[in-house]
C-alpha cells in the first residue's frame, strides 16, 4: 500500500483528477451497489442516497473503492463525492472537490490479488466486527407491531409452527413525538439535557405496551432478542405523529437548537431536513462531543431494560452542503459520513454484547453494524439485484449482511418468489423477513388481504398453502445447521476482512468467465449456491469456477464450466467445493434438521469435508479441534474440549461407523444412494 503523491494529480474546474492509464480489467467494490458488481464501462458516483425501491445506480451505503483484476486498487480518504469513470477502457479518471477545509484527499493505491487488496483495505479503515452469536440466527420483524400483544403473537406463532428464531425487531414502538420513550408511557417533565430512567416510566395508562421490562424478559427466555427501531433526529413536521409526551419533545428539541447539539446552518438556525423524508426535522451533531453526551442519556433506559439493540434506520438526511458541523465540516462531506457516524457512535453505546442493524453507512460501516439491503418491494428484479448488492457489498469488505426476504413492501409476493428468496436468505449470515404496513398505503389491499407481513405463516394462509410450511421450515432449519459455518466466516471476516458472502473473482482471480457472474455466489470458500430468479422454470444456467464440484443434494460430481441444471421444488442448487468443509450442526446426519434456536449447545458437531485438506475450527463455546482428513478418513489432530464430533466425507463408501443408513428422505428429490455416504435429507 502506498500513498500517491499530490503532485499527480490535476486540478481541473475546481476538482483533483487522478488518470491511471493502461487497462485495468474489471472493477469492483463501491460499498453496497444494486446494478452490477463488475463496473467496469461504466460511471460510478461515489455518495450516499436514500431511494425507495429499485435502487438502481444509487447507494444507501458507499465507499470510495475499488480493485482492478489487473492487480492494483484504490481508496480515496475523503468523504466529499468522489465520481469513477471507467467507460474508457484504457484510462481510468477518479475526480473530487476539496474538503470543506481547502483539504486534498490522500489516495491509497493497493497492489495485489483482490483477497490482498480487500485485506488492506479494511486493515486500514477497520475490519469487520465479530457480532454476538446470536446475530446469525433467523430475524422477525415488521412495521406493523404496534403493542406488547402482537410482539407476543408472532412470539407464539413462531413457536406453534416450530419456526425457529434469535431476533425479533421492533419499529412502531416509540410515542412517536420524542421517538425514544415508550408509545403510552408518561414521565416526569425533564429538562432537554435529562433522560429517562426505567424506573419512573408510567404505563399505567397504555393500551400497548403494558410492562416492556417484562416482555423484554420473556423474550430473553425463549432465545429472542430484541431490537428497536429509530432514526436520529429531533422530531418536527411531518415526523411528530401524536401529542404524547409532546411537553417533553418540545423541551428537548428547544435546548438541543439552543445549544447547538444538532447540525446548524450559517445563519446560526437549526438545519432541517428539507425532502425525501422526516421533513422539518433536526438531527443531532455526532461530532459534538456534547450532543453524544446528552443524546445517549436519553437512551440509555432502554438498555437498563434489556434492550439488545437497535435498528438504526436513516441516516441520509444531510441533503445540503452549507450544513454545519461542531468539527468544522460541513455538508461536502455530511452527505456521505453523517450514517457513518451514526453507526459508529449508536455501536459504542450499544457496547460488544448488543449490536445496531443499519442499512445506510460508508467505509468504517463494517466495524460497527450488521447491514441490510434497505428498501425492496416484493418483485423478481427487486430479488435479483438484491444478489448484486450482497455481492458487490462483500467485495468492500461488508460481510455480515442480509436482506428482506422477498422485499418487504407493495402486494405480497408470489409463492415462488417467496420461497426462493427464502432459499437465498438461508445461506446468508442474516436471515429476516420484514414488511411493511397495510396503513403505509403503498398499494391498494382494500377488500383483500389485510396483514402485509411476510412471516412464514401469513404467507401460507394467504397462499392458502399450508403444505408450503414444511419446505419453509427446512429451509430455516438449514440456516441454523449452518450456523458453525457462519461463525467460522465471521471470525475469518474480521481478521481478514474477507467477506462470508464472496463473488467469484475472491475465490477464482485468474477465471475471467466469472467476472461477470452476478446471479450466483459463494458462502465462504466452500460452497456455491445459485438462486433462482424465476416463476415457472425447471432448469437453470450456471457457472462452475475451474474446480471439482458435488452436489450438495445428490453427491453428483461436475467439473467446472458452463452447466444446465434441473431445478428442484425444495431447494436452490447448491455446490460443495473439493477439498473444502463446512462445519454444522445437525441431528441425524440430516441437512434441515431441526436444531433449535439454542446457539450455546450442538446437537451433533458435524464435519461434512470432501477431497482432502487440513483444519482448524474454535468456536466462542471453548471448542477447539483440528483436523486433518482424506478421502481414506481423517484425524484428529487437537479437540480442546473433549466435545463429540462427526466427520462427513462426500465421496467416501466404507463410513458405517459414521453415518447412519437406516433413513431415507421424505422427498423424491434426496434418495440415499449407494455411492454417497453423506446423506442428506429432509425431515
Amino acid at each position: 500500500m502506498k500513498i500517491i503523491d499530490s503532485k499527480e494529480l490535476q486540478l481541473v474546474n475546481g476538482k483533483y483528477h487522478l488518470y491511471r492509464k493502461g487497462p485495468y480489467g474489471a472493477v469492483y467494490g463501491f460499498g453496497e451497489k444494486f446494478d452490477e458488481p463488475n463496473h467496469a464501462g461504466l460511471f460510478v458516483r461515489s455518495m450516499v442516497k436514500e431511494k425507495c425501491f429499485y435502487q438502481g445506480e444509487f447507494s444507501y451505503l458507499s465507499m470510495p473503492f475499488f480493485f482492478s483484476t489487473e492487480g492494483f486498487g484504490f481508496y480515496i480518504d475523503t468523504y466529499v463525492e468522489v465520481d469513477f469513470d471507467f467507460r474508457d477502457p484504457s484510462v481510468i479518471d477518479i475526480s473530487f472537490a476539496p474538503g470543506s477545509k481547502g483539504e486534498v484527499a490522500k489516495i491509497y493505491c493497493f497492489e495485489g490479488k483482490p483477497k490482498d487488496i480487500l485485506k488492506e483495505f479494511r486493515t486500514l479503515l477497520g475490519m469487520p466486527r465479530m457480532f454476538p452469536r446470536w446475530a446469525l440466527g433467523a430475524w422477525m420483524s415488521s412495521n406493523r407491531w404496534q403493542s406488547e400483544a402482537e410482539l407476543r403473537e408472532q412470539m407464539a406463532l413462531a413457536k406453534k409452527y416450530d419456526i425457529p428464531h434469535n431476533v425479533m425487531v421492533c419499529e412502531p414502538w416509540s410515542d412517536a413525538t420524542t421517538h425514544y420513550l415508550w408509545m403510552g408511557s408518561k414521565q416526569p417533565l425533564k429538562p432537554g439535557d435529562e433522560g429517562p430512567s426505567a424506573d419512573e416510566l408510567d404505563f399505567s395508562e397504555s393500551k400497548v405496551w403494558v410492562d416492556p421490562k417484562k416482555l423484554i424478559s420473556d423474550l430473553h427466555e425463549e432465545g429472542l432478542h430484541l431490537l428497536l427501531w429509530l432514526v436520529p433526529i429531533y422530531a418536527e413536521g411531518t415526523e411528530v405523529q401524536s401529542t404524547w409526551n409532546e411537553a417533553q419533545r418540545v423541551s428537548d428539541n428547544q435546548y438541543a437548537i439552543e445549544h447547538k447539539l444538532c447540525v446548524m446552518k450559517p445563519n446560526g438556525e437549526p438545519y432541517r431536513i428539507p425532502h425525501t423524508w422526516c421533513i422539518e426535522s433536526e438531527i443531532p451533531d455526532f461530532t459534538n462531543p456534547k450532543t453524544n453526551e446528552i443524546w445517549f442519556k436519553h437512551w440509555q433506559y432502554l438498555l437498563d431494560m434489556g434492550v439488545d439493540g437497535f435498528k438504526t434506520d436513516g441516516g441520509e438526511f444531510v441533503h445540503e452542503e452549507d450544513a454545519q458541523f461542531f468539527d468544522g465540516t460541513t455538508g461536502k462531506e455530511g452527505q456521505q459520513r453523517y450514517s457513518d457516524l451514526y453507526n459508529e457512535k449508536f455501536s459504542q453505546f450499544a457496547g460488544p454484547d448488543r449490536l445496531i442493524f443499519s442499512r445506510a453507512g460508508g467505509p468504517r460501516t463494517p466495524s460497527y453494524a450488521v447491514v441490510w439491503a434497505g428498501d425492496q418491494e416484493s418483485t423478481w428484479s427487486e430479488f435479483r439485484s438484491i444478489t448484486k448488492a450482497g455481492l458487490s457489498a462483500g467485495l468492500s469488505g461488508i460481510s455480515t449482511w442480509g436482506f428482506d426476504i422477498a422485499g418487504f413492501s407493495g402486494y405480497l409476493p408470489t409463492r415462488e418468489l417467496y420461497l426462493r428468496s427464502v432459499m437465498m436468505a438461508a445461506f446468508a449470515p442474516i436471515m429476516q423477513w420484514h414488511s411493511d404496513p397495510v396503513r403505509n398505503g403503498r398499494c391498494d389491499f382494500s377488500g383483500a388481504w389485510t396483514i402485509n407481513d411476510r412471516s412464514p405463516w401469513n404467507m401460507c394462509a394467504y397462499l392458502k398453502d399450508p403444505a408450503l410450511m414444511d419446505v419453509l421450515r427446512d429451509q430455516f432449519n438449514l440456516h441454523y445447521n449452518l450456523i458453525p459455518y457462519q461463525y467460522q466466516l465471521m471470525k475469518e471476516s474480521h481478521l481478514t476482512g474477507i467477506p462470508a458472502i464472496r463473488h467469484l473473482v475472491l475465490e477464482y482471480p485468474e477465471d475471467k468467465k466469472g467476472y461477470d457472474v452476478a446471479d450466483e455466489f459463494m458462502l465462504g470458500s466452500s460452497l456455491l449456491i445459485a438462486p433462482i430468479y424465476e416463476d415457472y422454470i425447471s432448469t437453470r444456467k450456471l457457472y462452475l469456477p475451474n474446480d471439482t464440484w458435488f452436489d450438495l443434494y445428490s453427491g453428483k460430481k461436475f467439473a467446472g464450466g458452463h452447466h444446465e441444471v434441473k431445478i428442484a421444488p425444495t431447494h436452490s442448487p447448491v455446490f460443495l467445493r473439493n477439498n473444502s468443509i463446512v462445519p454444522l450442526n445437525l441431528k441425524g446426519n440430516k441437512l434441515a434438521s431441526p436444531v433449535g434456536n439454542d446457539l450455546e449447545h450442538y446437537q451433533t458437531l458435524t464435519f461434512l469435508v470432501s477431497g482432502e485438506g487440513a483444519y482448524c475450527f474454535n468456536d466462542d463455546l471453548g471448542n477447539e479441534i483440528v483436523l486433518e482428513w482424506n478421502r481414506d478418513g481423517h484425524k484428529t489432530m487437537k479437540n480442546v474440549s473433549g466435545i463429540e464430533f462427526r466427520v462427513l466425507h462426500v465421496e467416501r463408501t466404507d463410513c458405517s461407523n459414521e453415518v447412519a443408513h437406516d433413513f431415507v428422505s421424505e422427498t423424491d428429490l434426496n434418495l440415499l444412494l449407494p455411492d454417497f455416504a453423506w446423506i442428506l435429507c429432509f425431515e
